[in-house]
């Protein structure tokens, strides 16, 4: 009986020390005090907050470095920070051609007022610069070609070169192909629609060749003519985000094609198809441009 007591007394003491050390947690920590209802709402409400607070930091910084595309949808493989980096550099690059040329013709402008407007003014033009793609450190190596350093707005009329070199320099798409029906825009301005036989300038703006190419064209074309036009935007042009979704117009003038390899400019014969079409593969490759966006300004 005595032993039985024993076992009985033991037991019951190891059940108080049980129950103790389960109030108090390990190593003798204080008692966990037990939520009530409202209290564990609103433990759990905060915690929803902060995670919605850190997937909305992670969502904007997801955001922030996206791959930013530019004005005619095309991936320029930089986030929006280094896009804009990119950019100014190149503008600041662009002003400093001209800052420079006018520093080495002892150039003066007659007040700050004007000077700050005039660079102003460069800063928009740069940007339009940008836009098309011109690679402004390869402006040396168009002399080749006969285009010379100088500012790019004076038109081809003051380098003394052909039209179409000029143009090629300046255009996001030059395209070889017939003309396959005519109209107007609702401003009376001739549209025409291309079928394309190749894109000698800017076919990376397209997962394939296109069947046509929707164009606003300086010049009366009739439908089957075969011509090469140098298509691309101007500033009044609203840009939205996908090439095939604007109507390109003409640089220049396009260039006629008469009896399959004769190229006109306008009524002048300037040289066999072949030529040019190598000549103008040959500036793009100078210009650099399906590498726009990698080269350093």
């Amino acid at each position: 009986m005595k032993q039985n007591k024993t076992v009985a007394i033991t037991a019951v003491l190891f059940l108080i020390l049980s129950t103790v050390f389960a109030m108090s947690g390990d190593g003798g920590q204080q008692p966990v005090k037990q939520e009530n209802g409202n209290e564990a709402v609103q433990v759990q409400s905060e915690q929803v907050q902060q995670a919605g607070k850190v997937q909305s930091s992670t969502d904007e910084q997801s955001k922030s470095n996206a791959p930013v595309k530019d004005w005619f949808g095309y991936d320029t493989g930089m986030n929006e920070e280094k896009f804009k980096e990119h950019q100014e550099a190149y503008i600041q690059r662009w002003i400093g051609i001209q800052e420079s040329r006018e520093k080495e013709k002892g150039f003066k402008w007659e007040n700050e007022k004007l000077e700050k407007n005039i660079r102003e003014r460069r800063k928009q033009n740069a940007l339009i610069l940008y836009q098309q793609r011109l690679n402004i450190n390869a402006i040396p190596k168009f002399e080749k070609f006969g285009i010379k350093l100088m500012d790019y707005f004076a038109g081809y009329d003051a380098h003394g070169v052909e039209p179409y070199t000029y143009a090629t320099t300046i255009s996001q798409v030059v395209v070889h192909g017939f003309v396959t029906s005519t109209g107007v825009d609702s401003a009376k301005y001739p549209i025409y629609e291309l079928k394309p036989i190749e894109i000698l300038k800017g076919d990376f703006y397209y997962d394939k060749l296109p069947e046509k190419i929707t164009v606003k064209v300086f010049g009366k074309f009739k439908e089957d003519q075969e011509i090469i036009a140098f298509l691309g935007t101007n500033f009044n042009t609203k840009i939205k985000k996908n090439l095939k979704d604007i109507a390109l117009e003409t640089i220049g003038t396009a260039l006629r094609v008469i009896d399959k390899t004769k190229i006109y400019e306008g009524l002048y014969y300037i040289g066999e198809i072949d030529d040019i079409k190598s000549k103008i593969r040959e500036i793009d490759t100078v210009n650099d441009t399906p590498n726009f966006y990698k080269i350093k300004f």
